[in-house]
């Protein structure tokens, strides 16, 4: 593959971490590689008539992938990070000299951005790929964890995990009136750490799970993600994976503490790579701490103790067989998916169509056992 963001190892080394690996009692474990290939084609469904100017017809279109260079359980080597793109079937062999990296985004997000310089006809495809270093998580002392006080104030590289984001509306008034109702209106008499595991248990609870939240054509193409969002769940109390892992966020962050969904990749054993989430919420002098809601259900935690530990919440083993893409359903800025939400986007306008379809694939290559934690 080409080399097609040439900047990629200097930006990246000169950008603040997406996020810190974790401290204290939360610890990273048993690093895994992965050579990684997210690919996407977009066709007009339009029929195609050059009378009527049918197709695209784009001039200087914006394809955006996001990239999580360090994130609190995995590093994407900045040098393998490599795009191709072909336009009607021919590859772009200039895109090297447009491709680049743009920042300044929440969670300090990077943005690769292929752009398509000017394009008529009725098919795009792209790839974004890189080398993968992913970890697994385990609190080693819950008792430890639930004596960690409300801070004063939350550090300023955490303070986009307090905002409201597309599909996570926590400025809704409805997830402030569930956390007065779950905490009774005492939640800062509580530890942060044992406020969050309540409001998460209350959404395993309560939202019904349906689906695979993942939206497949009718020869079962990969076309993206189903999300409908945090509010509208939390109101019919019926949402899918991805769903639910928006309403955990949106309480946690209604109730002050930082939250954020994490959009991956998920390498199966002994079968193919899927779309998954999780989700993380900061703890002072610890970090961010992983839990999967999906996987929690059935594990019996309506009867637990916020005291005792929980599967899936903090120690997550197989994290390392996750490959984070996103903190965003769709990139934050103006983009647009032409389908389902799929973590990338583009901008066509003017020449855009709305009836566009995506097909997604991705390519996970393990390569072992990575090297130990560089800290």
């Amino acid at each position: 593959m080409n080399a097609a963001l040439a900047l990629v190892a200097i930006v990246a080394t000169l950008t603040p971490p997406s996020g810190r690996p974790p401290i204290g009692p939360l610890q990273r474990y048993e690093p895994r590689l992965y050579d990684f290939t997210f690919d996407v084609t977009i066709t007009t469904v339009s029929p195609y008539d050059l009378g009527r100017q049918r197709g695209y017809h784009l001039v200087d279109a914006p394809i955006v992938m996001p990239v999580i260079f360090q994130g609190a359980y995995s590093a994407v080597s900045a040098d393998s990070l490599r795009a191709r793109l072909w336009l009607g079937g021919r590859e772009d062999l200039r895109l090297n000299e447009r491709g680049r990296l743009d920042t300044g985004f929440p969670f300090h997000t990077q943005l690769a951005v292929l752009p398509i310089e000017r394009f008529t006809g009725m098919s795009v495809r792209w790839q974004v790929g890189y080398r993968v270093q992913t970890w697994s998580s385990r609190l080693t002392d819950e008792a430890a964890a639930a004596r960690i006080p409300w801070p004063r104030e939350w550090p300023g590289e955490v303070l986009d995990g307090l905002q409201p984001q597309m599909f996570i509306e926590s400025d809704n008034p409805i997830f402030a009136e569930t956390v007065q109702r779950v905490s009774k209106g005492q939640l800062r008499l509580v530890p942060p750490y044992l406020a969050a595991k309540d409001l998460v248990r209350y959404c395993v609870n309560e939202i019904r799970v349906t689906g695979n939240g993942v939206n497949r054509g009718n020869l079962g193409v990969l076309r993206g993600l189903k999300v409908t969002g945090a509010q509208r769940t939390a109101t019919s109390g019926i949402g899918g994976p991805h769903d639910l892992v928006c309403v955990c966020v949106a309480l946690l962050r209604a109730a002050g503490i930082p939250a954020r969904p994490v959009i991956g990749v998920e390498k199966l054993r002994h079968s193919k790579a899927v779309f998954v989430s999780w989700a993380e919420f900061y703890l002072p002098d610890v970090g961010w701490v992983p839990f999967d809601p999906l996987a929690m259900r059935g594990k019996g935690i309506r009867t637990l103790d916020v005291r005792r530990p929980w599967s899936e919440f903090g120690t997550m083993k197989d994290l390392n067989r996750r490959i984070p893409l996103a903190y965003h359903f769709i990139p934050p800025t103006t983009v647009e998916s032409p389908q389902n939400p799929a973590v990338w986007g583009w901008d066509p306008r003017p020449g855009g169509d709305p009836s566009s379809e995506q097909i997604i694939k991705f390519t996970v290559v393990s390569r072992g056992r990575g090297p130990g934690d560089p800290r």
